[in-house]
């Protein structure tokens, strides 16, 4: 017979070899395919850059640089008619004849920057607001037109030039006032007149009109 103590004992030593047993067949066993060394670092959520689009979000770049309003990108906005403010100054020391001059000075009247590039067109018009057919011709007078931008309450400049004429000639365009259009060859806001004949008169008379480009400087816009 085995005393107690001793069957403990006994039971103690089993236990501790069966123990040993379990952890020398773990230590053996294959690992799982994909699992990762003990103490190996992590790599988990690590993005590849070669080929691949990421999909995170960038911050935003879509627009239009500010220019003064609408338009392309990085662009000002075209000057329209309705922006600008123009007088007209009759150039009476450069009558030659039948010639006559005026100097047109547009401004920019809106709270915006825009650009003007070529030059405004100008119409005659009757007592009745009509506009009053003249031949019109474009010239590259002082120079080429080329883009101007003008900031509120800045100025262009565009000399004309046309021949007068007998109001009792059938060919001959009678009026008392002007207009001018930045979108369109004929009609447009009415042009300020400085030094002209009185409205009352109708004394504006044009055979035919050249009209030169606009300018940043009024230097040599009436000398053609």
């Amino acid at each position: 017979m085995i005393h107690r103590p001793a069957r403990i004992a006994v039971l103690a030593a089993v236990a501790a070899g069966l123990a040993l047993s379990q952890q020398a067949c773990a230590g053996n066993a294959p690992r799982a395919a994909g699992s990762a060394p003990a103490g190996a670092a992590s790599t988990t959520g690590t993005a590849s850059t070669t080929g691949v689009t990421s999909h995170r979000s960038s911050p935003a770049t879509t627009g239009t640089r500010s220019g003064g309003g609408a338009g392309g990108s990085g662009t000002t906005a075209v000057c329209r008619s309705r922006d600008m403010q123009a007088e007209l100054t009759f150039q009476a020391e450069r009558a030659a004849g039948n010639t006559r001059m005026a100097l047109l000075t547009l401004t920019n009247r809106s709270t915006r920057t825009c650009r003007v590039d070529g030059r405004a067109a100008i119409s005659l018009t009757n007592a009745a607001d009509e506009v009053v057919a003249v031949p019109v011709k474009n010239v590259a007078q002082p120079g080429a037109a080329a883009a101007i931008t003008l900031k509120p309450g800045r100025a262009a400049f565009e000399g004309i030039k046309w021949t007068a004429c007998d109001k009792a000639d059938v060919s001959c365009g009678v009026g008392n006032g002007l207009r001018f259009n930045l979108e369109a060859a004929t009609d447009g806001p009415a042009v300020k007149l400085i030094a002209f004949p009185p409205a009352e008169a109708s004394n504006v008379t044009m055979k035919s009109l050249s009209i030169g480009t606009l300018q940043p400087s009024t230097q040599g816009v009436v000398a053609w």
